[in-house]
């Protein structure tokens, strides 16, 4: 470019640029000069005018001074040198230093201004552990894999801290295995009608089987989601162990047949005690009066029992309906 033209097109950079031909000022832009400040119509010397605005930062690494004094002294280019300095405004801003011989005996110092990278740079760090949060936080076992064409499970490409427990792998190991590897022989079929579903449907729900590293079996539910990554069609897994929950099932189940036997116990046992009962009231008239009718008084009292039994089995019918519609 024309040295002529420098002026308007360095006017209009963000970035600070300053042009020295050995220890004298030759050009410096109005990026630069907001950043300098005011004094730089007094100063000549670059070397000097860069201290100075380190001072003005509170910046007093030797470290850095060092470097750039080296750059100078040897004329050997200084790259990325980071650097926070006030801006014109007041707001603290990143710069990134660079500074090279140019053409003839000049050097040039640029100033990048590199605050929008790092607070892009802050920002992907914290969504990068808000990830790594919900992603490895929880109870739940998460993996990512591809899928074929065909709906076919191909290769993991991220597994949670959660999953890898709970199959008894680590990370490494879980990620160089195919998802079918997880899925018990018997349920490889049911597990691939499954997914296929996800060719046409966003989310599926069932309940499974994984097989754990050393051949055991974890039931767990699994909720699946099929989305784009980079691309390729992934399915998101989040597998819940359900151990507790069937077992909790199975307690309640066996509650409940015990509850079904009672009641059925109590249908029948009215009969099995008025049988007898009417036997017992027969022979109340074939002997002495008075103790025919005490005979008598107590039959009714047992009768009133068993009239309340009935009572009881009525209810109990009302509650083996309720155990029915919630708990089979």
């Amino acid at each position: 470019m024309n040295s002529t033209h420098l002026p308007s097109f360095g006017d209009a950079l963000e970035d600070g640029i300053l042009i020295a031909d050995g220890n004298t000022i030759t050009y410096a832009n109005d990026a630069f000069r907001r950043l300098a400040g005011e004094g730089i119509c007094d100063v000549h010397d670059p070397l000097f005018l860069f201290l100075s605005i380190l001072r003005e930062n509170g910046i007093s690494d030797q470290a850095v001074i060092a470097e750039v004094k080296d750059a100078l002294a040897s004329k050997t280019p200084l790259r990325g040198k980071e650097l926070v300095l006030q801006s014109p405004s007041g707001e603290r801003q990143w710069y990134e230093l660079s500074i090279r011989e140019i053409e003839g005996d000049n050097t040039l110092w640029f100033f990048r201004q590199i605050t929008r990278w790092k607070e892009a740079e802050a920002m992907l760090r914290e969504n990068e552990e808000k990830y790594r949060l919900l992603f490895h936080g929880g109870n739940d076992g998460i993996v990512v894999y591809t899928i074929s064409r065909k709906g076919e499970p191909e290769a993991f490409i991220e597994v949670n801290d959660i999953a890898c427990r709970r199959l008894g792998y680590t990370r490494d190991e879980l990620l160089s295995r195919s998802p079918l590897d997880i899925v018990p022989a018997g349920r490889v079929g049911e597990i691939l009608r499954e997914v296929k579903k996800l060719l046409v449907s966003d989310q599926i729900l069932f309940e499974t089987e994984q097989a754990r590293a050393d051949g055991s079996l974890c039931p767990v539910e699994i909720n699946a989601h099929g989305m784009m990554l980079g691309g390729r069609r992934v399915i998101v897994s989040i597998s819940r162990d359900i151990t507790e929950r069937r077992r909790d099932f199975g307690i309640k189940q066996t509650a409940y047949r015990q509850i079904e036997e009672n009641i059925e116990q109590f249908a029948v046992l009215g009969d099995h005690i008025r049988n007898p009962l009417t036997v017992i009231l027969g022979y109340a008239g074939c002997g002495d009066e008075e103790i025919g009718e005490e005979i008598r008084m107590q039959v009714e009292i047992i009768r009133g029992y068993l009239d309340q039994l009935d009572q009881g089995w009525i209810e109990s019918e009302k509650v083996r309906s309720f155990l029915r519609r919630h708990y089979r």
